[in-house]
């Protein structure tokens, strides 16, 4: 956590600093708040089963908080042009030895979901937005830090009534990270006979596509792709067979 708020500060101060004398939006008091429900088909490159859950989702913007599905947060300052967030997400990641699929990696410790806090800044113009993110272990599973880039779109089809989000990025993780969810302790080698792996931080490129269809004014049905193209960090990992995570989602929203 400690190596993690010196560049978070660092980059607050030149965002707080940039946007000290500009006037933000004014609270939107006619924001309407969205509750609906997903399922998640996530098909982690971990050598286990696959695993569907259901969660519940929200959304909700007033120019000055927010709730967008699994990330929630306060606007420091946003317009137009700018959105500089102060964030917490779900981070869903995570490994059950009793999902494994040999003997050796049954053996093996939990690694558990979390939840990351950090801050983000998006740029938005006429060719989309461009988007970089920094967020940091809040739980101490990890206590491994995250980075993103990332260009965001939008598009509309169907008199409105389809909504296309693409978003292509790079995501890099520290070694704390990398090393709670996919290395292997001595511990756990003597435990198991799997080779002991150390894991270094790593960039990865990532896409995500959602789709939304607007079936009435209140109702809303959706479906989303996340593809992440694992690093060679990540994927010589002994807990690992295969070379990508993927997560697909389905769900439908309610708008009050």
């Amino acid at each position: 956590m400690k190596q993690f708020f010196a560049p978070c500060l660092v980059l607050a101060s030149m965002l707080g600093t940039t946007f000290a004398h500009a006037a933000s939006m004014p609270v939107d008091t006619n924001a309407r708040f969205k509750l609906g429900l997903n399922a998640s088909i996530n098909h982690y490159a971990y050598d286990k089963d696959n695993d569907v859950t259901i969660m519940p989702q929200a959304f909700y913007d007033n120019n000055r908080f927010y709730i967008e599905g699994s990330e929630a947060g306060y606007y420091p300052y946003k317009d137009a042009q700018n959105e500089w967030r102060l964030t917490a997400s779900y981070d869903s990641r995570s490994f059950d030895p009793d999902d494994a699929s040999t003997a050796a990696l049954k053996g093996l410790d939990e690694r558990k979901w979390s939840a990351m806090v950090g801050t983000s800044y998006m740029r938005i113009t006429p060719y989309g937005g461009f988007k970089a993110q920094l967020e940091t272990d809040a739980l101490g599973r990890s206590d491994g830090t995250s980075a993103k880039v990332a260009h965001l779109s939008r598009f509309k089809a169907m008199d409105d009534k389809i909504t296309i989000y693409p978003e292509l990025g790079l995501q890099w993780y520290n070694d704390k990270y990398n090393n709670y969810y996919f290395g292997v302790s001595e511990q756990e080698s003597r435990r198991t006979g799997i080779k002991a792996y150390n894991a270094d931080s790593s960039i990865t490129p990532y896409v995500n596509v959602s789709a939304s269809y607007a079936i009435s004014p209140r109702w809303s049905a959706f479906i989303s792709q996340h593809l992440e193209y694992l690093s060679d960090e990540q994927k010589d990992s002994p807990l690992v067979d295969n070379r990508v995570d993927s997560k697909t989602k389905i769900g439908f929203n309610y708008q009050f």
